[in-house]
């Protein structure tokens, strides 16, 4: 594989407004009629300045629209402030993940404490580049930010922006918004200061209530909030989980140093440059009643390690099933530094290897058990788990590995089985060397342990999120099909989106896209019609 392939990746792409229809081998079933939206970074130079890490780059969306058979592609930047500030003055200006930014000469290091002291509002980021997040009819693209912007499905135009931070007080909260049946949205935000703390939200669906509008976040409340566990030095968070009574959080090694967060603007560091990994930091899960908004009054612990993205979560026989992509060290996220993954490297750090994993949390300790016992040992689906009391009253909690290939972008089939028991994730493989792991699209049956792979054709192909639409005539949970982009660095393969049988993970379909390369971005949304 030539050295200089992933650079392709990022390096700036251009706008596609008109819809481009794309060649298809294959057959797709008549239910595959809908959109499917992409959003990732996809400008990494403006000017002379080049973005330092792949979180960056200015958002790029595409659009995957699948009409009588056919598949149409089309693409365009979100014109967010932060998108408009750096096009008027053709070089970084706005903040970002890790990358400086050029000092404001008319802001000086006066100005700025002054500002501080009078608590000025923090810097808008709004680069919302992560993900997306239906809220009533209205569908919002949104980062680890409160400001997200509402996304027109068929033009890709923004139509609105929306300020979280309007309703609750927090800094940061997660992309990954979750929602149940009903259309009510949850997240878990981080409020930094001398009281550092987690909060717990909800936004109830406004087409169920009196609103302004039916894509309206005003129905945004607190449900409750945990004080983090050292205030000067908060977690960060990708991702939660979530069941029908229950949110789910990993208070990870990954922290933020809250001292330098907040000076710096004076020594021009970014929020990468204040993230440390606490090597001797215990995984302490937070558990908050979404109804009573009362934490959970137990102590769980666990082995050090990080995860982007959850699967799904479920209660089962008075506990907690939590599925999610783990990695052993994330350290401070260097691994996804831009030049790192142009040259490949981001391949070799076997510690950022994500593998599904699977904990299981009690909700209460019998009165039988003793320090030293495994709550869990009665229960015997759950073999090879442990949830140790220990004598402080503690528990210690031990995962389990559920694939044994490494996978992330996790999904499953949420129509049916949300915060249910289930059976299989669908997931891809981004890192890792292709020469010691072909897999591209991977299957984890979670009962048997078994998995299904569609491996990569060539070492030039790397698989994006695989997006599972079920068939509506289906009966069990595999049901459907898998939409997988995939992008290539090599000059000589054009990209294409792969059509997967989700229950044998064989091709049914692919469609060629009419551009030279896609980028490699983050995540996906599909809504039928």
């Amino acid at each position: 594989m030539e050295a200089s392939g992933f650079s392709r990746l990022f390096h700036n792409f251009e706008n596609v407004v008109e819809p481009k229809e794309c060649r298809k081998i294959g057959t797709v079933p008549g239910y595959l009629k809908g959109t499917m939206l992409r959003n990732g970074p996809g400008m990494f130079e403006i000017g002379e300045d080049k973005y330092q890490h792949w979180f960056d780059g200015l958002g790029f969306m595409q659009r995957y629209h699948f009409e009588n058979g056919k598949m149409f592609y089309s693409a365009r930047y979100l014109e967010s402030e932060a998108y408009a500030q750096n096009m008027q003055a053709q070089r970084i200006v706005a903040g970002s993940f890790g990358t400086a930014t050029f000092p404001d000469p008319c802001k000086t290091i006066f100005s700025k404490y002054f500002s501080t002291l009078m608590h000025e509002a923090p810097e808008k980021h709004d680069n919302a580049n992560v993900a997306f997040t239906p809220v009533g009819d209205g569908l919002y693209a949104c980062t680890e930010t409160p400001y997200m912007y509402r996304i027109d499905l068929d033009t890709l135009k923004a139509l609105g922006e929306a300020d979280f931070s309007k309703y609750i007080a927090l800094h940061s909260c997660t992309a990954h918004q979750l929602y149940d049946e009903n259309g009510d949205v949850y997240n878990i935000g981080s409020r930094f200061g001398p009281d550092s703390a987690h909060v717990f939200t909800v936004t109830r669906n406004p087409k169920n209530e009196q609103s302004e509008s039916n894509h309206s976040w005003e129905h945004t409340k607190k449900i409750g909030e945990i004080p983090a566990s050292d205030p000067l030095y908060p977690t960060y968070m990708h991702s939660f989980g979530m069941s029908e009574n229950y949110l789910i959080m990993f208070e990870s090694p990954v922290r933020v140093n809250l001292q330098k967060f907040i000076l710096r603007d004076f020594i021009n560091a970014t929020y990468r440059d204040c993230l440390e990994w606490k090597k001797n930091e215990e995984v302490k899960v937070f558990i908050l009643n979404k109804k009573t908004g009362e934490k959970l009054d137990l102590k769980f612990k666990m082995d050090p390690f990080f995860t982007f993205h959850h699967a799904n979560t479920f209660e089962k026989d008075g506990c907690l099933v939590v599925d999610y992509c783990r990695m052993e060290n994330a350290g401070n996220f260097r691994t996804l530094d831009i030049d790192n993954m142009r040259n490949g490297e981001f391949q070799n750090d076997l510690a950022f290897l994500p593998y599904l994993t699977r904990v299981i949390i009690p909700l209460s300790i019998p009165t039988t058990v003793t320090p030293g016992q495994n709550i869990l040992e009665p229960l015997d689906w759950a073999t090879g788990y442990s949830a140790i009391l220990e004598a402080d009253g503690s528990i210690k909690l031990t995962e389990k590995r559920t694939c044994d290939v490494s996978m992330e972008f996790p999904r499953y089939h949420w129509e049916k089985i949300n915060m249910k028991e289930y059976k299989y994730v669908f997931g891809s493989t981004v890192f890792g060397k292709v020469n010691e792991n072909p897999a591209g699209v991977v299957k984890a049956d979670l009962k048997t342990g078994n998995h299904l792979i569609w491996n990569r054709e060539n070492e030039h192909q790397i698989c994006g999120e695989p997006i599972f639409v079920p068939n509506p005539e289906g009966v069990e949970e595999d049901d459907g099909i898998l939409i997988v982009p995939i992008m290539t660095i090599s000059e000589k393969q054009p990209p294409f989106v792969l059509i997967l049988d989700a229950k044998t993970l064989k091709e049914t379909a692919r469609f060629e896209i009419p551009e030279e390369r896609i980028p490699l971005g983050f995540h996906g949304f599909y809504q039928g019609r």
